[in-house]
């Protein structure tokens, strides 16, 4: 992961705006949810994309089906970096 997404403030604004430039909405903020915003599985594959691309991530389909809004993918990859540190 990129230095300058190892903050969770950092790592979720900077998914904010990919939720925002794959489904287009700009109201979107941390906590919506990416198929009530109507979100499809094309948009997943490149919400995929975009966060290996900006962030330097490899994150799985599966878990963003999992963690479906940007604060939760958020959390889930600054755990992820931490075990990964061990």
């Amino acid at each position: 992961m990129k230095a300058e997404y190892e903050k969770e403030a950092d790592r979720t604004a900077a998914l904010v705006e990919i939720w925002r430039e794959v489904l287009s909405p700009q109201d979107l903020d941390e906590n919506s949810d990416l198929f009530e915003a109507g979100g499809t599985s094309m948009q997943v594959l490149e919400i995929v994309g975009r966060v290996s691309e900006v962030m330097d991530v490899d994150v799985r389909l599966r878990q963003i089906f999992e963690h479906t809004t940007p604060k939760s993918l958020s959390v889930f990859l600054g755990a992820s970096q931490l075990k990964s540190r061990r």
